[in-house]
């Protein structure tokens, strides 16, 4: 019955982050009706990586809010029928999800000092803002995989325990 609590507030957990996630999205969306409506450069700039964010935010974090909670029942019933084949199917996925999340934090400083860069080597005032947006979506990336892993963590390390 431990793993079903953990499930759920892994699950709670994530849902959550994908609400967060949601607001976020909108706000971008909000944000880009605003800069398409000024004349500045470097804010039209901004545009495309503000889209990304938006899209990350409403589709990801969508996903999030929405499967979550389902992805919690479903455990809860594979665990009702063979216990030991829930807690080898969660372990997997966990262990996929924390490597995937742990090779991509790599990933995520290397993009933001590239696109940090990129503000100093090009001279168009478009491109400028497009290197500050770019800065930016990564860093949120970045904070997005952070929290996400911090998350899976303790969820990780109870499957390992029910396992080992």
């Amino acid at each position: 019955m431990e793993l079903l609590k953990q499930t759920a507030q892994w699950a709670q957990g994530d849902a959550l982050h994908g609400k967060i996630m949601l607001g976020v999205g909108i706000l971008t969306l909000i944000a880009i009706v605003f800069i398409l409506r000024n004349d500045h450069a470097i804010l039209k700039g901004t545009v495309i990586p503000l889209s990304l964010i938006t899209l990350l935010g409403i589709g990801y974090g969508g996903f999030l809010s929405f499967s979550r909670p389902g992805h919690a029942k479903k455990v809860a019933e594979l665990y009702e029928s063979n216990p030991q084949q829930a807690v080898a199917a969660e372990l997997e996925k966990a262990q996929r999800d924390a490597k995937a999340y742990t090779t991509i934090k790599k990933v995520w400083p290397v993009l933001i000092a590239l696109a940090a860069l990129m503000f100093y080597f090009v001279s168009k005032d478009y491109f400028k803002g497009l290197s500050i947006g770019l800065v930016a979506t990564f860093l949120y990336g970045m904070i997005l995989d952070t929290i996400l892993h911090h998350n899976l963590q303790p969820y990780l390390e109870a499957l390992q325990r029910w396992k080992g």
